[in-house]
């Protein structure tokens, strides 16, 4: 098959490369396999992804499972996935995972577990290029987002792009894009992507960078695809996702545990900034001198002014004596001042507290957790709402 490929791409390089081939219909064709890879409702396929660099004697070879679906109306990535991936070293077998859903992405390596969510921190979803969701490992093998790649390409001007709808490949009836980029007339890449004529999936993608150079690097990828066509479930929850991989959460996560499953157990400890330039520090389970409402609030969301002060009734009104702590995940020191104005005695305000947020679990805010005199977790409430200061006083009464 890669020799038949290979020639088929010199054919082309011959006859010389244009946007989308040289007639209207070829156009045509290469939009609807554009589409059909963009829209694909579910996807799975196991690859052998090679990566072949001159001066190496062996092969690195990836094992890749790749499950998909697709995601409409998901303006951050084109679909929810699920990518599981070993590779043999001499030091035995290294694996891990990528997972995305609904602005949740989670990536398993080197025994690290990262993840990251859009309304924690919007901001590595929204980096050039395509954001952590598009950007992990292998991700690009998934069709949707290979579409999406040929139809970024297809507006470059810097890019030569070639489509062939019906060639035979190993005695296969086969579609083949071939795509060349070049600047100033040296070539820094060629891609080479098969698909089945049947139904537009990837069978086969060459990408050679820099070929010809010092620094030239090959990477070949070859699908294969369950005979009994079943489709591994990809998740679509948290909770899905610790199921499936219960060992990594339990032990390599950063943050342990959601921000819900804090109740009962210790508040995790912490050493912020206050305004003032002091530092406030709580061991883990350390004791509290009356109960507490710890509030993690980001002052640039909505409801955060309306959140403080429903949390400052609270605190007057409780049945008890009750000390408020209000920790910004980030925002300037004026901007938090503008918020909480002058202190009443048993409230303290904390600074560049993302760090406490992640350690609890919070990905959304305002997040407010309520810890009693013995430093445990009583009560967690998310978001705010018009009930929030009589919830706050209910949980401090049950202490």
């Amino acid at each position: 098959m890669r020799r038949e490929l290979v020639t088929i791409v010199c054919g082309w390089l011959a006859a010389g490369l244009s946007a989308f081939g040289v007639s209207a219909s070829e156009a045509m064709a290469a939009e609807e396999a554009i589409g059909r890879l963009e829209n694909a409702a579910v996807f799975a396929a196991e690859a052998d992804y090679a990566v072949t660099l001159p001066q190496a004697q062996d092969d690195v070879v990836y094992k890749v499972n790749l499950a998909s679906e697709r995601a409409a109306g998901d303006r951050l990535c084109e679909a929810d996935y699920l990518i599981e991936w070993e590779l043999p070293t001499p030091s035995g077998l290294a694996e891990g995972f990528l997972g995305y859903f609904a602005g949740h992405h989670y990536r398993y390596r080197d025994r690290r577990l990262q993840e990251y969510h859009f309304e924690w921190d919007s901001i590595p979803f929204l980096t050039r290029g395509g954001g952590v969701q598009r950007n992990g490992q292998f991700v690009d093998l998934l069709p949707q987002e290979l579409g999406a790649t040929l139809r970024r390409m297809r507006g470059d001007s810097l890019v030569a792009m070639r489509f062939n709808p019906d060639t035979v490949v190993g005695g296969e009836h086969m579609a083949a894009f071939t795509v060349v980029r070049s600047v100033k007339g040296y070539t820094g890449r060629i891609m080479k992507i098969l698909l089945d004529g049947r139904n537009g999936m990837p069978l086969l993608i060459d990408n050679e960078f820099n070929p010809g150079q010092i620094s030239e690097q090959l990477v070949t990828v070859k699908y294969r695809y369950p005979a009994d066509g079943e489709q591994p479930a990809v998740p679509k929850s948290e909770e899905e996702l610790m199921a499936r991989f219960p060992e990594v959460f339990e032990k390599f996560r950063e943050s342990n545990y959601s921000i819900e499953n804090l109740r009962g157990e210790p508040m995790p400890g912490f050493s912020l900034p206050t305004p003032t330039g002091e530092r406030y520090t709580r061991e883990k389970g350390a004791r509290f001198a009356a109960p507490t409402v710890i509030a993690l609030v980001d002052p640039e969301a909505g409801f955060a002014a309306e959140t403080l002060a429903a949390l400052r009734r609270a605190a007057g009104e409780a049945p008890k004596a009750t000390n408020l702590v209000m920790a910004f995940i980030s925002g300037s020191p004026d901007r938090v001042e503008e918020l909480t104005g002058s202190l009443e005695v048993g409230e303290t305000v904390l600074l560049s507290a993302r760090s406490l947020a992640r350690d609890c679990g919070a990905t959304a805010f305002p997040a407010i957790i309520i810890v009693g005199e013995d430093g445990k977790v009583a009560n967690v409430i998310l978001g705010f709402n018009n009930s929030l200061a009589s919830d706050v006083i209910q949980s401090v009464a049950s202490l």
